[in-house]
């Protein structure tokens, strides 16, 4: 297919991953290499976080490339991925001499003299020691099932405590939680970190929510990294890429790579606001941040299935318009019919027909293994129906599509009667979607309000999503 095809984790747990890492300040490369270990699962990546945490700190301390911080990542869990749940001294020795080992390494290289990594211990009652420690209270009071481990103490503080604690860290002289509130709305320093603080416990709130929460359709696209809002394009060749008989004597054909193909998707902007009002700080109404944040996962999980829908949606159901001018599904795409039939093992062993025989623009042949049926609400009783596992009573009866199909069910999809049939999308490039590039969740910004009394948060977050190739999708328009 194009430069983009390469196999990649499952697209739900690499999602977990990015959003695990996100929640904990952890670069992307960390989620990228957990996703793709063997067996691996969100609450192993809980149980891994300290040593993450001490891996990314004396990096950071250190000044540590990011291709050593990748291998001191993959050493250290080779040395400890046997164990199900590892002593934490053991964890942090680990961390410790994967990273002096990297360092070490990036010396022979002749990168330069390596420094004494630094471990003194961070200042838990100050500083950014101190903040971590607050969000990580907060976020255990905004949700119920974070386990607060640094900020314990704080995990039934109000947000009056909060707003004291800042101050008191900064070394500032209050008598009473009015006053330090007041501080807090008053556009000091005070102010700042109380705003970093809750933004942050909010975001993390958010982060994981919307990792619980992700529409079943993002299992059918793939997520491409983008790092900036330039539009581009996928690569293509231009001619087949298929190794030629050479004579003797005889010359290597070269091919050109372009960027001609489908346009790649584009991040765009999305953001919603709210404002905390300074009486609503001094009251503790903690459950006003606690309902925001519900809301922001309710309306981030909207705007995801609605991006992913439009390419699909567009042209009256036909599909977005690719770079022919045709629609995603027609007819010269060889992956629609115009006579369509109701879901049954007959119609859809055509649509897996059509699927196998898909074509390249040179004329290869991609022989694309059906792995999922996506389907509205209204057919998921169908879908299920025809893929089930059949106790067949001779062999002509037997079902060719028991258990080999995932099915996504996508609610929001207009017509109640069309199916689809599709190539996994970690093999085969199809329906894609784009974050910029540590962004794959939504976060939460805030600071002092300056037209009214309080605090203002936004929830901010830049999606795009896009077809990309014609062939790893099959529509059927019903009967």
């Amino acid at each position: 297919m194009n430069a983009l095809t390469q196999i990649q984790p499952p697209a739900r747990l690499l999602a977990q991953a990015r959003l695990f890492a996100q929640e904990r300040k952890l670069p992307a490369i960390m989620a990228d290499i957990l996703a793709a270990r063997p067996q691996m699962t969100l609450k192993r990546m809980e149980a891994l976080a300290p040593g993450l945490e001490l891996i990314r700190y004396l990096t950071d301390k250190n000044q540590v490339a990011a291709d050593d911080l990748a291998k001191a990542v993959k050493d250290w869990l080779a040395e400890i991925e046997a164990e199900q749940d590892p002593e934490t001294g053991k964890v942090e020795q680990a961390a410790r001499d994967a990273v002096l080992g990297v360092m070490a390494d990036a010396s022979n290289r002749d990168y330069g003299p390596t420094c004494e990594i630094n471990t003194v211990d961070t200042d838990w009652n100050s500083g950014p020691g101190l903040r971590a420690r607050l969000v990580d209270g907060l976020q255990a009071r905004l949700d119920r099932t974070h386990q607060p481990g640094m900020g314990r103490e704080f995990a039934q503080a109000s947000l009056g405590d909060l707003c004291m604690a800042i101050a008191q860290g900064r070394g500032e002289r209050v008598l009473s939680r009015r006053e330090a509130i007041r501080m807090v709305t008053g556009g000091t320093h005070t102010a700042t970190d109380f705003a970093m603080i809750t933004a942050d416990a909010m975001s993390n709130v958010v982060a994981r929510q919307f990792a619980q929460r992700i529409p079943d359709l993002a299992r059918a696209s793939r997520e491409i990294p983008r790092e900036t809002y330039h539009e581009g394009k996928a690569l293509t060749l231009s001619a087949s890429g298929m190794p030629q008989e050479i004579e003797e004597a005889g010359e290597i054909q070269f091919v050109t790579m372009d960027e001609k193909g489908e346009a790649l998707p584009t991040p765009r902007d999305f953001g919603a606001g709210f404002n905390l009002s300074n009486k609503a700080i001094a009251n503790d109404r903690v459950e006003l941040l606690s309902q925001a944040s519900d809301r922001m996962v309710r309306g981030a999980v909207e705007r995801l299935r609605r991006v992913l829908l439009e390419p699909l949606e567009a042209n009256a159901g036909a599909g977005q318009t690719m770079s022919d001018e045709q629609p995603m599904f027609h007819t010269s795409h060889g992956n629609t019919t115009d006579i369509g039939a109701a879901l049954s093992v007959t119609s859809l062993s055509d649509a897996r027909v059509a699927l196998r025989k898909a074509r390249g623009l040179q004329g290869e042949l991609y022989a694309i293994e059906p792995w999922a049926l996506v389907v509205p609400a209204e057919l998921e009783t169908v879908a299920q129906q025809v893929v089930a596992e059949i106790q067949a009573t001779k062999f002509s009866d037997a079902n060719p599509f028991s258990g080999k199909l995932e099915i996504i069910v996508e609610p929001g999809l207009a017509d109640d009667g069309a199916w689809y049939l599709i190539g996994n999308p970690a093999v085969h490039d199809g329906l894609a979607h784009a974050f910029l590039t540590g962004q794959s969740a939504p976060r939460v910004e805030s600071r002092p309000a300056w037209e009214t009394i309080g605090m203002q948060y936004r929830l901010v977050w830049a999606v795009d999503a896009r077809f990309i190739e014609t062939a790893s999708w099959y529509r059927n328009p019903g009967a």
